[in-house]
């Protein structure tokens, strides 16, 4: 009964997963096909980077994961209280956070194109003006991961996986918007100036679609009791626990950024390079969504309560089958990215503004991430194990060691081999990267090791 109900849970985030990949990769394509790889499209990248990293990082991976462990907890103790004490003082975090980074918005846009290519000036204020807009989307963001993790850790997973779909018919509403007042050929930095209505529609369409997101969400978690009235009890243990985990998963997100500083700036914004990259690594995070977290998303909960119940072989059993299935899927996905990139790549973009050479661009930076979608995979599902301990310390220096990687093997192989050298590095990173986070699980919980998860089942 267990196996059918996982096996419901899947499907049901899966074919939300699904809907939400597909709509997602539909406002790429209508994106490409209007705005094309300009120095807008890079623009539109550095400015909207933070905001999409938090919900990379926050919805799919570091803030759930760890806190799906901690709502578990006060949830088989029935300490509603503490789950409000928490609620509140993430909420209260967020907007204060969201706050300093729109104020910050001008060195946030810097740090991350140090020169760019092109007209400099246009760039940075056009690029700092859809910052400050696009920063707002963090709040949205958090609030989605907390009420996601709520309900995750209830088992009710269906919202989150769908929720996503609004936000990107929202975003793609206003890309078809940007269109139909646009009638001159390629949409660019003069056509998106500030103050203009394409800028407006380019800046307010995936903010409001994110708002509309965390509405839904949040909507759903009221109506299913798992949201509590926030409270601001900061004294509460609860909330020291959260401020424990907290500091090392927001140093976890500071590796990260220091990566993607150093990986945006090797791709020259401006360029087009960076937006050949970008839109690589959304179409790579495609096979990712969908299978490795629908399997990591429903997983989670099952081995933060086997940790609850000092059941080490529950969480051992749970553990193998989730990196096993990880594996198994992630696999041929690798390969057919591989080997069809350019088809892929041209297949999806190469229509409307988005030239052949961004075809090529594109393709080659892909071609680079697919190698790493395995140990990507894999990693990130790995981390939830030691969540599932309240360990965010370990996931923090493993994740620095994968940054460091990433950065050294960038800058040795950027030059000789451009965006696709930027994707190998990614690659290598992650898989280099999956098989110390294996070992150290394995050292610390006795979970199967590498050669354990490969060797098929008996």
């Amino acid at each position: 009964m267990a196996d059918r109900s996982l096996a419901a849970s899947n499907m049901g985030v899966a074919l939300g997963t699904l809907a939400s990949r597909v709509t997602g990769l539909l406002r790429l394509v209508v994106f490409a096909a209007v705005i094309g790889q300009t120095a807008l499209a890079d623009a539109f990248d550095v400015g909207n980077n933070a905001p999409n990293v938090v919900f990379e990082l926050l919805l799919g991976g570091t803030l759930t994961a760890a806190l799906v462990p901690l709502f578990v907890q006060h949830q088989q103790r029935n300490d509603r209280e503490a789950t409000a004490a928490v609620f509140g003082a993430a909420l209260l975090g967020a907007i204060v956070i969201t706050a300093v980074a729109i104020i910050a918005a001008p060195l946030i846009f810097r740090v991350y194109a140090l020169s760019p290519a092109g007209d400099a000036d246009s760039f940075y204020r056009v690029g700092t003006a859809l910052t400050r807009v696009f920063l707002v989307q963090i709040f949205f963001y958090a609030l989605n991961a907390l009420v996601a993790a709520l309900l995750n850790a209830r088992d009710k997973f269906f919202a989150a996986a769908w929720a996503p779909v609004a936000s990107n018919m929202v975003a793609i509403a206003a890309l078809v918007a940007i269109w139909r007042a646009h009638t001159g050929g390629v949409v660019d930095l003069a056509d998106a100036d500030v103050g203009s209505s394409i800028f407006w529609w380019f800046s307010l369409g995936p903010t409001l679609g994110i708002a509309l997101m965390a509405a839904v969400v949040l909507a759903a978690g009221i109506r299913s009791g798992a949201v509590p009235s926030p409270r601001l009890k900061l004294r509460n243990p609860a909330v020291r626990q959260l401020l424990a985990l907290s500091g090392w998963a927001i140093g976890y997100i500071a590796a990260n950024q220091v990566a993607l500083v150093v990986v945006k700036n090797l791709a020259q914004p401006g360029s087009g390079q960076l937006d050949a990259y970008a839109k690589a690594m959304t179409i790579f995070q495609l096979p990712h969504g969908l299978l490795a977290v629908t399997i990591a998303t429903t997983t989670t909960p099952l081995l933060a309560r086997a940790v609850a119940d000092h059941d080490a072989a529950a969480f051992a059993q749970r553990f193998a089958s989730g990196a096993r299935t990880t594996l198994l899927l992630t696999l041929p996905c690798s390969l057919i990215l591989f080997v069809f990139a350019q088809p892929i790549v041209r297949l999806l973009l190469g229509w409307g503004a988005f030239s052949e050479a961004a075809v090529t661009r594109t393709a080659e930076a892909l071609a680079g991430l697919s190698i790493g979608l395995v140990g990507f995979s894999l990693y990130l599902f790995v981390l939830r194990g030691f969540y599932s301990h309240g360990d965010t310390r370990t996931p923090f220096f493993i994740n620095v060691f994968e940054n460091a990687v990433n950065i050294v093997l960038a800058f040795a192989l950027v030059d000789r081999y451009g965006v696709h050298g930027l994707g190998l590095a990614f690659a290598v990173a992650y898989l280099v990267s999956a098989v110390v986070a294996v070992a150290l699980l394995r050292s610390r919980h006795g979970t199967p090791g590498l050669f354990d998860l490969l060797r098929a089942r008996t």
